[in-house]
């Protein structure tokens, strides 16, 4: 049985989605089969999360340096943006849900960023990210390609 992911924007399709649901997995537990239904509210959207890998490659490519690698540059960047922004009257809800940043030692001795992650940006925090990539690829000369999604 292949996982269902549904978007909920309204009372209407979160009933159909309900029904949807059941039929889809009365036949599975009849079948003695266990499953589980997970209900969260929306985080970022798809096309901001390539929409912000692509910028942050970009970046990558031009600034280099500890930015050379994009997995490294994606974890600095969000530790760069988070101090930026943490005081910002309009982020600071979002930012209080993550709680603070933790170094750790890794199995091997490296050293780990513990903490925020972008697969748990709300929509605003993803959209305010977007934003301060945009400035700090201006600042260091980055010449951004054109950005188009039609999901967007």
């Amino acid at each position: 049985m292949d996982s269902i992911r549904i978007h909920l924007v309204n009372e209407k399709q979160g009933h159909l989605a309900i029904l949807r649901v059941w039929e889809t997995a009365k036949p599975e537990l009849h079948a003695g089969r266990r499953l589980v239904v997970t209900l969260q509210p929306e985080t970022r959207k798809l096309a901001q999360n390539a929409h912000f890998h692509s910028l942050i490659h970009q970046i990558a490519a031009h600034v280099g340096g500890p930015l050379v690698d994009p997995d490294d540059a994606k974890r600095i960047l969000i530790s760069a943006f988070k101090i930026d922004t943490i005081k910002d009257v309009d982020l600071r809800e979002e930012w209080e849900r993550f709680g603070d940043y933790r170094m750790g030692r890794g199995l091997r001795g490296e050293t780990v960023l513990l903490g925020t992650q972008s697969r748990d940006f709300t929509i605003k925090l993803a959209t305010a990210f977007i934003e301060w990539l945009y400035a700090f690829g201006v600042e260091h000369g980055v010449k951004f390609k054109a950005w188009e999604d039609a999901h967007a």
